[in-house]
């Protein structure tokens, strides 16, 4: 119990920290304040790329490649496309504010991981359709046996109970999403380093 911390303590701590920072040390953690609030803007739908590009204008190289960086992170392998595309434009409307401009090789990753996350989804209904073929040949594999008191019953499942079921598929399509995933974060990896 005696090491719980109360907020009083806690917020001591940090005055002491605060009072520690040089002038310049603070002004760099309020500039990156300023502009974490933008992004918070910009991610609530509150501002668009180019309100988010005015906003950012005046700060450092620096922290414009970190709230770059702030979106790369965001970008996921599940993001969705209006996710996907939000965050390219973020990047972009950011890179048009720094002097050395990488727009032409940040779009050419960000096409690259649209394509890896293209052909995934095309791979994964590929399979899924194969095995719908298969079952749909053989109805014999959608029946399921199972005990009920001390009969045994055998149920004719559907075809959409027989994909959901299928422990191969889920399997495969595991194995698939792994094997796109770490394609989709190399890179991913690729686009930090343009920095």
């Amino acid at each position: 119990m005696s090491n719980i911390k109360s907020a009083l303590e806690i917020a001591l701590e940090k005055s002491k920290k605060i009072d520690k920072l040089s002038p310049q040390e603070l002004s760099e953690i309020k500039q990156q304040e300023k502009v974490d609030s933008i992004l918070a803007k910009y991610y609530k739908d509150q501002i668009k790329s180019d309100e988010l590009w005015k906003n950012l204008k005046g700060f450092s190289n620096k922290l414009l490649i970190k709230a770059q960086n702030n979106f790369i992170k965001s970008v996921t392998f599940q993001s969705n496309d209006y996710e996907f595309g939000k965050r390219m434009k973020g990047i972009l409307a950011i890179e048009n504010l720094k002097d050395n401009r990488q727009s032409v090789n940040i779009e050419s990753y960000f096409e690259q991981l649209k394509n890896i996350r293209n052909e995934f989804q095309k791979n994964k209904e590929k399979i899924i359709e194969n095995l719908k073929e298969e079952l749909e040949r053989d109805p014999q594999k959608r029946l399921q046996t199972f005990q009920e008191g001390n009969q045994i019953m055998v149920k004719q499942l559907s075809l959409e109970e027989s994909l959901e079921q299928n422990q191969e598929l889920k399997q495969s399509l595991n194995h698939l999403e792994k094997q796109f995933k770490e394609k989709f974060n190399l890179v991913k990896e690729k686009l930090k380093k343009i920095y």
